[in-house]
């Protein structure tokens, strides 16, 4: 069995020679031999022919359960997700990625369950219900790592591509599908190569970048040759520089490569591909003024996306068919077909992810229900055991009642000496809970002040080894951060200090405006990456003594959340002024703003809130409760004011120390 799952873990796409030789090999093995080539069946015909794919599939699970070895039935619920994928049923999809991802985790197969995580991450993507797809893309990257699984890794790097491709973060998803093809590479999967250069084509189109687009699909179709049986792949191909060809107005060329794209279409039974070649060819006739023959082809994108509820197609297909039939002069019926495109568009979204969710709910409500069953059985069975051992004490009470009377007294004396001894615990307990508290508080702090500089050394490190010639400047950055994640720990540790009254060790006279300045710089970087305006005003010509240590911090999280709290092509104003003898600081920023339901929780820990980081930037909560802390420490006061949808201002005011 294991030369046989080694040349199909090394297949590319279709491969027909393999499904022959899979074929034959079934025959004269073993049960557990039968289940992972029936297995690798149904991932090789999965493009091609969907349906076989899943008649493959159901058989290893038929044989699964005659043998009841699980080992491999993760694997065969995430084929069967992909398999209905590619026939164009998305809930039953859904509903197999689910099932292997409950069995992975109960047979602890940590790949099977990372792969179920990225299959479930593009389902929900393609419903829009991106929140979800990103949760389970990072859990999904995650596993990969700590697998070191360069295959899987070449999986949720492309997954993450086309991601920040629909966010149009098309850096970030170049960046991404540039990883996915370097570890395609190093593994020789030439089919993975072709498709991550085709992805890569599709973001720089997308990008507006139509030249670097066609020099991509050039390389995808190259690599594409090499994989002589995967049909789908070369069809995809095709149909992308078609597209191309189609929008610089060479449509002979378009027209050659498309013929054989929907050769391959019609002959197999993949309703993805069948989509994406049938708009193309509605795109193109519609270029060349054969409306006639475009709506014949927009049509059939019709009826096949309404039989498999792929929505985003079915809404194309419908405002297709509007613009052919208004170039025909039918406006009856070209406005029929755009009012049926547009209330896709109002409900295109809610509706996908409504039935997804809808369906994972009730898995979990089931779910729930049964683990509350147990529970109440269990919880009746102790209670049952209890009432038992009760009326054995009742009669053991009945038995040494008159000996209680007569050790009533002492008894007394022994529960009045006994509450002193409990209250004097007590009270200790209580001073021992306190200092717990205060150093589980420092202990989140450290962990929440020192994941910035990681994560930002943890992507240097990927960027050195994209941009090739940088090394020395990325090096010098990761060296600064470090120093930078040094220093955070010393001042980390010079907060436990508190404990031990050397408060006063750490106050001395401050320049504000170096200080002031030197943190607008520290961030001016971070603001730019997200077009953020980092404005400043600052009246403070003269020292200021107080807690480095403490202001240095209230100054990076309150100037940090600005950034990470805001949107794009935004401002984040910073004032600072020193009145008397006190120093007042504002921060401004355009976000989200906070609810009432938020301001009572605001500076608690862990404590969830509505507005969310507007780039994916990490948040745990501990942010404001740090300030508030510090602030406290400081003998100052902190308020904020803050409306939802228009932003937020938190105000700071912290009296000047004496030595």
């Amino acid at each position: 069995m294991s030369i046989i799952l080694l040349f199909a873990a090394k297949a590319t796409g279709q491969n027909m020679q393999l499904i022959d030789s899979l074929k034959t090999v079934a025959n004269n093995v073993s049960i557990d031999q039968k289940i992972a080539i029936y297995n690798q069946l149904g991932w090789q015909y999965r493009k091609l022919h969907p349906d076989s794919s899943i008649y493959f599939l159901n058989k290893s699970r038929l044989l699964i359960d005659e043998s009841n070895n699980l080992e491999l039935l993760p694997e065969c619920y995430n084929f069967l997700g992909v398999a209905y994928l590619y026939k164009g049923d998305y809930l039953f999809s859904y509903d197999y990625h689910e099932q292997a991802k409950e069995q992975a985790f109960k047979q602890q197969d940590s790949l099977q369950y990372a792969h179920a995580l990225n299959s479930l991450g593009r389902l929900y993507e393609g419903t829009a219900a991106y929140d979800k797809a990103i949760e389970y893309y990072d859990e999904a990257l995650i596993y990969f790592q700590n697998l070191n699984d360069n295959v899987g890794l070449a999986y949720i790097y492309s997954s993450l591509a086309t991601f920040y491709q629909s966010q149009k973060n098309f850096v970030r998803a170049e960046e991404m599908c540039k990883q996915g093809l370097e570890l395609r590479m190093q593994e020789e999967l030439w089919a993975g190569v072709a498709f991550s250069y085709l992805e890569l084509a599709k973001i720089y189109n997308d990008w507006g970048k139509p030249d670097k687009a066609f020099t991509t699909l050039q390389s995808a179709q190259k690599y594409s040759q090499q994989v002589t049986a995967n049909m789908v792949l070369k069809a995809e191909v095709n149909t992308e520089i078609a597209s191309l060809y189609r929008q610089k107005g060479e449509y002979a060329k378009a027209q050659e490569l498309m013929n054989m794209a929907q050769s391959t279409a019609e002959s197999i039974s993949n309703q993805n591909l069948f989509m994406k070649v049938y708009l193309e060819l509605g795109r193109l006739n519609y270029d060349l003024k054969k409306y006639d023959e475009a709506i014949k082809y927009d049509k059939k994108v019709v009826v096949a996306a309404e039989k498999s509820a792929f929505m985003k197609e079915l809404r194309e297909g419908y405002l297709n068919l509007s613009k052919n039939y208004e170039k025909k002069g039918d406006i009856t019926t070209a406005y029929e077909n755009f009012k049926k495109y547009n209330e896709i568009e109002k409900r295109f979204l809610d509706t996908e992810k409504a039935r997804l969710a809808q369906q994972h709910e009730s898995r979990i409500a089931l779910e729930t229900r049964a683990r509350e069953n147990e529970l109440l059985r269990i919880e009746q069975q102790k209670n049952e055991e209890l009432i038992e051992e009760q009326n054995l004490r009742n009669y053991a009470l009945l038995g040494i009642a008159a000996l209680m009377f007569v050790l009533l007294v002492m008894f007394m004396i022994y529960s009045y000496r006994r509450k002193r001894d409990n209250l004097l615990l007590t009270q200790q307990k209580d001073k021992l809970a306190d200092i717990n508290l205060e150093k589980d508080t420092l202990m989140n702090i450290l962990a929440h002040d020192l994941k910035a500089p990681f994560n930002r050394i943890y992507g240097l490190c990927d960027l050195a080894k994209i941009d090739k010639g940088q090394e020395e400047q990325y090096i010098k950055m990761m060296q600064d951060m470090s120093s930078s994640g040094l220093a955070l720990i010393k001042n980390i540790l010079e907060v436990s200090r508190l404990e031990t009254g050397e408060v006063l060790a750490n106050i001395n006279s401050v320049d504000l405006q170096q200080l002031f300045r030197t943190k607008i710089e520290n961030y001016a970087d971070d603001a730019k990456a997200k077009s953020i305006d980092l404005k400043s005003d600052l009246k403070l010509d003269s020292n200021f003594v107080t807690n480095q240590l403490f202001l240095e911090r209230i100054i990076d999280n309150l100037i940090s959340n600005a950034i990470k709290y805001s949107s794009k092509d935004s401002a984040v104003e910073v004032r600072a002024f020193k009145n008397s003898n006190a120093l007042k600081i504002s921060v401004k920023d355009h976000g989200p703003g906070f609810t009432e339901d938020d301001k009572k929780n605001l500076y608690q820990k862990f404590k969830p809130l509505s507005a969310k980081p507007t780039a994916g930037e990490a948040s745990n909560g501990l942010g404001l409760s740090l300030v508030k802390t510090l602030v406290d420490k400081l003998h100052g006061t902190i308020s904020l004011s803050s409306e939802v949808g228009k932003g937020s201002t938190f105000n700071v005011e912290i009296p000047e120390l004496h030595r």
